[in-house]
């Protein structure tokens, strides 16, 4: 049974495992062997960076018997900053859970519209929720070109 919590102080290791896990299993899909071992890294790269976020932001771990599966933050509170999926446990409806949480936080906090800096990958499940394309841009991280594309959702119609 999967439930979704808050995120607790213990679970940041989970989190940078789930993180490179979603990423390793599911980036080759869209982005070379570099890109993707790039991107899998940022969790121990910027180890201060990614906790920053998961304890400074509105985080939310999707756990199964207790243990983590996936996550989203919230930051601020206009950007849905991070959602992840530990690979064994895609296909399960757990990102769509994690975004309404997400969205309907948002919302309580006097948000109306939503943003996320969406991948290849995550593009089509952001499009399918009502979110809009804003702008594509091309970010170099470390000598990499990655593709990522702007997106927003219009909250003024989920009731809070």
């Amino acid at each position: 049974m999967y439930l979704i919590r808050d995120v607790k102080e213990t679970d940041l290791s989970s989190l940078e495992l789930i993180y490179h896990d979603a990423v390793m299993e599911q980036g080759r899909r869209g982005y070379s062997d570099a890109q993707v071992s790039l991107w899998a890294s940022f969790p121990y790269l910027y180890p201060t960076d990614f906790r920053t976020l998961i304890q400074t932001g509105y985080t939310r771990v999707m756990a199964c018997n207790q243990i983590p599966v996936a996550f989203a933050t919230l930051y601020p509170d206009n950007h849905l900053a991070l959602l992840y999926v530990l690979a064994g446990h895609t296909g399960r409806g757990l990102a769509g859970r994690l975004c309404d949480d997400i969205e309907q936080e948002s919302g309580r906090r006097g948000v109306d519209c939503l943003r996320t800096d969406a991948s290849l990958l995550s593009r089509p499940v952001f499009e399918q929720r009502g979110y809009r394309l804003i702008e594509e841009e091309q970010v170099e991280k470390a000598g990499q070109q990655f593709t990522r594309f702007v997106m927003e959702k219009s909250l003024s119609s989920l009731s809070i």
